[in-house]
């Protein structure tokens, strides 16, 4: 990584560790799950404990603030941040088991009738709650344990065809993508580019 990106990203973490943790939003697209997610990829990027500490930390402020008024989008609900945890339990960011974790969120998104969904976009719809389905259900010790038959049909039904991971982890970085210099956003694609060649 050329020395340019490295002090881009050393002013990213630096913005992002003073005003991440102010966000509202605990979800993934453009609120503190995408801070954490940052924090722990640039945590082993420079090998630095303080930002896997601060990503550590963000994380279970993101887990506090679930209730059931967290909406089950992926954008900024349930689904994108548990895709978050799906990612970085199986990127081995955190030790944590996100069976156990992630079991009341799969249970809040099974109670949503997907045959009845108009919306099936990525961001708001059923899309999105099939990326989330199916980041689970490939990493799940035991994939009948969450999601039902019935609830896998109906989910089949309206989304036959589930983007991978990757392709949802393009997609999330880039949304917005001629916001500020100092988003987490820039930084992850700083880092992915890094990654790619690597």
């Amino acid at each position: 990584m050329n020395e340019t990106d490295e002090i881009l990203l050393r002013r990213i973490a630096n913005h992002q560790m003073l005003h991440g943790s102010f966000c509202g939003n605990p979800g993934i697209l453009n609120g503190k799950m995408g801070v954490v997610i940052f924090f722990f990829h640039y945590a082993r990027h420079t090998g630095n404990t303080l930002y896997e500490d601060f990503a550590g930390e963000m994380l279970d402020e993101v887990l506090e603030d679930l209730h059931d008024e967290v909406p089950i989008r992926f954008s900024n609900g349930l689904s994108g941040i548990g895709w978050g945890i799906e990612y970085l339990a199986q990127h081995q960011f955190v030790e944590l088991s996100a069976d156990e974790t992630l079991q009341e969120i799969d249970n809040k998104v099974m109670e949503r009738d997907l045959l009845r969904m108009k919306d099936v976009s990525w961001e708001t719809g059923a899309q999105g709650i099939a990326a989330y389905v199916d980041m689970r259900l490939c990493h799940s010790a035991n994939e009948l344990s969450s999601f039902d038959g019935a609830y896998l049909q109906a989910l089949r039904k309206v989304c036959p065809e589930v983007q991978s991971w990757k392709s949802i982890w393009e997609k999330v970085l880039q949304t917005d993508f001629e916001e500020e210099e100092l988003s987490w956003k820039h930084g992850l694609r700083i880092l992915t580019r890094t990654m790619d060649r690597g």
